[in-house]
């Protein structure tokens, strides 16, 4: 009879576990996540979970562990905080961050003052 009414039961975002939730939220994208956070408290709390944000930050912005560290933030408010500075160029920041990661890499042995002129005074 226990069995009977346990598969009577409604099935509601609540009763299912968190990990296979986790999983599913990992496949998507950040702005999906971002709407997950208006659907529910429990959907909210779980798509704020640090890791699903990391993928996110190295793959739109190249933030490395190191980086992170050193300003003390999770990864969704490293995103976030990123998206609001240059989100507008999403699609493109991660090939240009590279280029100059790759141009400076060359040049700062070779020609340090051009690595600081090109940052503009050097920040």
């Amino acid at each position: 009879m226990a069995a009977v009414e346990a598969e009577s039961a409604p099935l509601t975002l609540e009763s299912l576990p968190t990990d296979p939730l986790l999983l599913i939220l990992s496949f998507l994208d950040y702005r999906d996540l971002i709407n997950c956070c208006y659907v529910s408290r429990r959907l909210s709390q779980l798509s704020s979970h640090d890791p699903l944000w990391r993928r996110h930050c190295k793959k739109y912005w190249l933030i490395s562990e190191e980086e992170k560290t050193q300003k003390n933030q999770c990864w969704k408010s490293l995103f976030i905080d990123t998206y609001s500075d240059v989100g507008r160029y999403i699609d493109h920041f991660a090939a240009i961050k590279k280029a100059w990661d790759d141009l400076k890499k060359y040049l700062e042995p070779r020609c340090p003052r051009m690595v600081l002129s090109l940052k503009g005074n050097g920040s």
